[in-house]
């Protein structure tokens, strides 16, 4: 007989508050900014984080104090003590209403178990007794006690610390000495501070710097007046360190964000709407406006809405020419090297809700936008993330569906989050657009000009780059004149010009290596993939064979085998057709030109495309005369490949439920006595914009938000160096989008 159900229980052991603590707390810097997120909920205007090193022995100790509400024994005993309490889902703003609080998951009391040994936290609410709790986070970790089992010391008593003249008044009075009547007031008599003893690592100058930049970006800098976001709480943090290295020392003081953020050299600000309708302004060359742009960036997309938000991007050049104007500002660099550097220390996209930040965004590597990967495709247009400080502002009630991840480090990857992404990208690209513009030599390479013939490897430090190198110079320099500034700061700004000047020719040389290398790998999966496909069309061969044996033994096996059969050679003309889109990238040389039909070759090139023309609902025509041409069949297919996908890239990002359509025309006619044949091809979608029509065929240059920008320019090439023609943008065109015409003048007749 089987026994009665009784009802058992989760009983965790107390060492799960050390492996949560390590888990969701990914580093000391993080945990001590979860406590001033503790100072800034609890409506603090003023946070003091005083850090006392190691010294003879000891493990250092670490104060953080505020001049927040404080809380009451009921709530240290209520709220405090309960883990993952639900106080703040059901109380989302602070007590005075004015801010959104940030802790939601009732974790933060771990970031103290994170940072050091033993925690003692004193707390004072107006009208209430003072409250200690003091916690020794290794009597969690020792025996295997459950979590119910381990006490922490609890005592309420007088205020000893917030009242009036003593410890937290002249804490805050010392601080605050100097200081106008617009700084934070102390308000002594409420607050809370913790004390840590034994700290479990070492704060250093990397440290401390780390740290103070973290927490310089944990409230944006004041935003463009034209950008309407909330107004941010009076909120200050102080840095005070105790040590006689006065490397150290130096970081005393409040924390602010670097006055290099003032001085971009171009600017993106603007607004995006829950429906994606953008008002964008972009700024170059310090602060004359370039351009506006009222668009839908959201146009096509499939994902559901992030919500609205505003941003502020901020982008400098990294050449010496570029930032030696910052050189003049006061932002406490001495040479260019220490510009970049300052601009390096303060770049990334950092996200900010309800006007405080959410880490990790905005951290030094943490690239969520992507930058640097598209700089790799495209280093002649796309921004790389350490030359961007963008600020990005969202509010919890707005944008629902950017939610936190458990550890409060990122955000979850919903699709809204994918969306403010994709967006964010589309308003970037027009940025770069622009700083490309201004960035634009004024002889520029005519648009069909070929591309380079060969790719060479990229240098090395021991390559033909190596002698540009000023490192001996400047050492004579510094053994024989080190006294003479204005000679060293001149060897400086000369080998900074020189060096950027190599790292320009080096992205331009390495960019042509990869185009080579993916050449060569193309050649290598042409040739093994279509063996492997001469194969299995043998295969199939015989198959078919097999099949019509088998019907007159089996007709039910005849029949499943014609279905494999018809299945694969599906699959193969599939692989066929993806070769075939790939072979334009091939390294190999060129076939012979042979007399072909020339719609036969397009209908070849657009049937490579088949499955996104299917996908986004295009409808592709082909209209004119066919025409017999000597060409290679390779070209044509590259010719139309690139003019069609362009075509239906664009018209993919117009609404759902309206029209799509390519139409292909061709045409013989004669120019200067001479016959000469046009392919044309257009559109319906959103066309080319006024104000890029004379760079779409640079090399590199592209409208896409990842685009590499070479489709064109390629396409460009073989029509001029092999066909004696052009390739040009016709206005109007046979449809009321984008037009592009092909002239073949040489193998026509």
């Amino acid at each position: 007989m089987d026994g009665a159900d009784e009802k058992a229980f989760l009983r965790p052991r107390a060492r799960l508050m050390s492996t949560i603590g390590e888990e969701l707390i990914s580093n000391e810097r993080v945990a001590l900014t979860e406590l001033v997120k503790n100072a800034y909920d609890a409506d603090a205007s003023l946070v003091l984080i005083r850090l006392r090193t190691p010294r003879g022995g000891d493990h250092g100790s670490l104060e953080v104090w505020d001049n927040g509400h404080g809380m009451a024994p009921s709530t240290v005993r209520g709220t405090w003590l309960e883990i993952a309490t639900p106080h703040r889902h059901r109380n989302p703003r602070s007590e005075s209403g004015r801010r959104r609080v940030l802790g939601a998951k009732g974790i933060g009391r771990f970031a103290s178990a994170r940072l050091a040994r033993t925690a003692a936290i004193t707390t004072r609410r107006v009208g209430e007794p003072e409250v200690t709790l003091r916690i020794n986070w290794g009597d969690f970790t020792d025996g295997d006690a459950y979590l119910d089992e381990v006490p922490v010391s609890l005592a309420i008593g007088q205020p000893s610390v917030f009242s009036n003249g003593r410890e937290a008044d002249e804490t805050f009075r010392e601080i605050l000495g100097g200081f106008t009547s617009a700084t934070p007031e102390t308000r002594a008599g409420h607050g809370t501070v913790v004390r840590l003893q034994g700290l479990r690592s070492d704060w250093g100058a990397e440290e401390l710097e780390a740290l103070r930049l973290s927490l310089s970006r944990l409230l944006p800098p004041p935003p463009p007046a034209e950008l309407s976001v909330p107004d941010q709480p009076e909120f200050s943090i102080y840095i005070q360190v105790s040590d006689d290295d006065s490397d150290l020392r130096r970081f005393n003081g409040f924390v602010s964000a670097s006055e290099t953020l003032a001085h971009p050299r171009y600017r993106l600000v603007g607004t995006v709407d829950a429906q994606g309708e953008a008002n964008l302004t972009i700024s170059g060359d310090g602060n004359e406006q370039v351009q506006v742009i009222n668009e839908n960036l959201r146009t096509g997309s499939v994902r559901p809405p992030c919500g609205p938000f505003a941003l502020d991007f901020r982008v400098w050049d990294l050449e010496s020419s570029a930032v030696k104007d910052l050189l003049r500002l006061d932002t406490g660099a001495r040479n260019i090297s220490e510009v970049r550097e300052l601009i390096r220390r303060n770049s990334g996209v950092t996200l900010y809700r309800d006007g405080f930040r959410v880490q990790p965004f905005g951290e030094s590597g943490y690239d969520w936008l992507g930058f640097d990967q598209r700089r790799i495709n495209n280093p002649t247009m796309r921004l790389s993330n350490r030359q961007v400080a963008g600020f990005v502002y969202i509010s919890a009630d707005d944008n629902p569906g950017l939610q936190d991840r458990s550890h409060r480090e990122g955000l979850i990857d919903t699709p809204e989050y994918e969306e403010l992404k994709a967006v964010i990208e589309k308003a970037v690209a027009k940025m770069e657009q622009v700083r490309y513009r201004l960035r634009r030599p004024e002889q520029e390479t005519p648009p069909s000009a070929g591309l380079l013939p060969t790719a060479p490897q990229a240098p090395s430090g021991q390559g033909v780059f190596h002698s540009f190198d000023l490192q001996p110079l400047r050492k004579v320099v510094a053994d024989r004149h080190p006294d003479d500034i204005v000679l060293n700061r001149a060897i400086e700004e000369a080998s900074e010009t020189i060096n950027e000047g190599v790292r320009k020719v080096q992205e331009i040389i390495a960019q042509f290596s990869r185009l080579a290398t993916l050449g060569t790998l193309v050649d290598v999966v042409l040739h093994d993939g279509r063996t492997a496909l001469s194969n299995i069309a043998f295969t199939l061969r015989s198959l078919g064979k097999a099949t019509g044996k088998a019907e007159q033994y089996d007709s039910e096996l005849s029949m499943a085998l014609e279905k494999i059969r018809t299945d694969l050679s599906a699959e193969e003309r599939a692989l066929d057709r993806l070769f075939a889109r790939i072979e334009p990238l091939s390294g190999r040389k060129r076939g012979r030109p042979r007399e072909m039909s020339l719609h036969g070759a397009i209908e070849e090139a657009v049937d490579v495309l088949a499955s996104e023309i299917a996908k986004h609902g295009v409808r592709v025509t082909l209209d004119g005369e066919d025409q017999t041409i000597t060409a290679e069949p390779g070209d044509i297919r590259t010719l139309v490949v690139n003019l069609v996908s362009n075509a239906v890239y664009w018209l993919s990002t117009m609404p759902e439920g309206e029209p799509r359509e390519i139409l292909i025309e061709t045409e013989r006619l004669e120019e200067n006595g001479r016959d000469v044949v046009d392919i044309t091809v257009s559109d319906n979608g959103p066309g080319v914009r006024e104000e890029i029509k004379d760079l779409i065929f640079d090399t590199y240059f592209s409208d896409k938000p990842d685009g590499v920008g070479l489709g064109l320019s390629i396409a460009g090439s073989v029509v001029k160096d092999f066909y004696d023609g052009g390739l040009g943008l016709v206005s109007p065109g046979t449809l009321a989008g984008a037009s592009f015409r092909a002239r073949l003048r040489r193998r026509v007749a």
